[in-house]
C-alpha cells in the first residue's frame, strides 16, 4: 500500500482524484483512512494511505466536478 503525506489546506477527495484520476474508489480510500474521517481538510503531515484497487475504465468526460 502506498502512502502520501498531506499538505495544510489539502482534502482528502483531492489526494484520491490526483492519484487515481477518479473519485470511484473513495470508498476504498476511506476505509484505509479511517483516522481521517474527521477532517475536512487535512493537517501537514497528515499520512493518507493509498490502497492498490482497480481503477474502473472511464468512459470519456468533458469535465470533472468534485463537489
Amino acid at each position: 500500500m502506498k502512502h502520501t503525506v498531506a499538505t495544510q489546506g489539502d482534502r482528502l477527495d483531492q489526494i484520491i482524484f490526483i492519484h487515481y484520476g477518479t473519485l470511484d474508489v473513495m470508498n476504498d480510500v476511506m476505509m484505509s483512512n479511517a483516522h481521517l474521517m474527521r477532517k475536512a481538510i487535512l493537517s501537514t503531515g497528515d499520512i493518507v494511505y493509498l490502497p492498490d484497487v482497480s481503477v474502473p475504465e472511464q468512459s470519456e468526460t468533458i469535465g470533472v466536478n468534485l463537489w
